[in-house]
């Protein structure tokens, strides 16, 4: 598995993430699938969860690990924002 980390800003904020990616040749054709990792690629307790399958290019796996991660990065600050509010 080809691990790759990515920085993701939202706004003013930023966060890290961890990606494998795996790859399948058939035909002269690459089928490679990303995972986002729990943690970093050398905790023992790291886990790649399945983010999406039959991406064309390295490149491409690339921008879609980067939009995933914001998008989760973004609910990660509304859930933050709402406990907040709940809280004053």
């Amino acid at each position: 598995m080809y691990k790759f980390k990515r920085r993701v800003y939202v706004g003013e904020q930023s966060m890290e993430f961890w990606f494998g990616l795996t790859s399948k040749s058939r035909d002269r054709h690459s089928n490679f699938t990303l995972y986002l990792l729990t943690d970093g690629p050398n905790s023992p307790f790291s886990h790649a969860e399945r983010v999406k399958s039959g991406i064309r290019s390295k490149n491409e796996a690339a921008r879609l690990a980067i939009l995933h991660a914001k998008e989760l990065f973004r609910g990660v600050l509304e859930r933050e924002k709402e406990i907040s509010e709940h809280e004053n």
